[in-house]
């Protein structure tokens, strides 16, 4: 069965060959005792009981229960559901038989994703049990060290790590998101198979060096964030799972860790290669 390294947890994937998506491929690993088993089943489920479930959240795209101490999500369209054991080391996905083709490369590409996203939901939980989080941020390697981008969607990220490449040919480690994890005292970023549109990710992991919140302005500047700025700003980059009181607690208790030890960043700027000198030059202060 293929086994999988991510974000530091071994997950193994009991799926067709054919349903697991290509990013995994650089994941892969022979090493290791599982934290994480997840199994895809295919099977006819339109009616999926949650007799004596509780509803603890619902949005248009999903229903999420709580039953026995384990999470029941459901799709909305109830073509697929998930089941997260209560420690989050057993991952069960059920999808529907009819998409159970490997002839048929539409349904191929949609399992594919579908199961991709999945166990980027499923990571989410499965990091706050070890000290980690995943930051919506495009994150390069300078110097041997991680420097975190963040900001809302269509901000810059992208552009941003874009310039670092081109003027100093810095290494992406993830595009779109980025797992960070206190070992042992101090924060260490990973990459991740899923990149967004930025199709850039490599299966690395470095110290954290910095965190630099970026926002559009007219001119370039840059100012060091004081603690209750800087945890304000991480949390709202993070993924996380408000309707669990006791991963909400993990999930502060990480940040609090984060914004301790790393020096985070305001920069207000332009896309153009000033704005990198700005946070250059703040770097090699550090």
């Amino acid at each position: 069965m293929p086994k999988f390294s991510i974000g530091d947890l071994i997950i193994n994937i009991l799926a067709p060959d054919w349903a697991i998506h290509e990013n995994f491929k650089l994941f892969t690993t022979k090493e290791g005792e599982p934290d994480i088993e997840c199994r895809v089943i295919f099977q006819g489920h339109q009616d999926i009981s949650v007799e004596g479930a509780q509803l603890i959240m619902e949005t248009p795209k999903n229903k999420i229960y709580e039953i026995n101490g384990n999470i029941l999500n459901i799709s909305g369209d109830r073509k697929a559901y998930s089941i997260t054991s209560k420690d989050w080391s057993a991952y069960k996905i059920y999808i529907n038989s009819e998409y159970n083709n490997p002839n048929n490369e539409e349904i191929i590409q949609k399992v594919k994703n579908g199961i991709l996203a999945s166990l980027r939901d499923l990571l989410v939980g499965a990091l706050a049990q070890k000290n980690g989080l995943i930051i919506h941020s495009s994150t390069i390697i300078w110097q041997d060290k991680g420097i975190v981008f963040s900001a809302p969607s269509d901000t810059g990220k992208t552009t941003h790590t874009l310039l670092w490449q081109q003027m100093y040919q810095t290494p992406v480690l993830d595009g779109d998101v980025t797992a960070c994890r206190i070992n042992k005292d101090t924060p260490v970023v990973y990459g991740l198979p899923w990149c967004g549109t930025s199709g850039q990710f490599i299966n690395a992991s470095v110290p954290l060096g910095a965190i630099v919140f970026l926002q559009q302005c007219q001119e370039n500047s840059i100012i060091k964030l004081d603690f209750q700025e800087a945890f304000l700003r991480l949390t709202a980059r993070c993924f996380l799972l408000p309707w669990n009181q006791r991963l909400m607690d993990q999930y502060l208790n990480t940040i609090q860790k984060i914004v301790e030890k790393v020096s985070c960043y305001l920069l207000n700027c332009l896309p153009n290669q000033e704005s990198v000198e700005l946070v250059k030059e703040c770097l090699k202060k550090q």
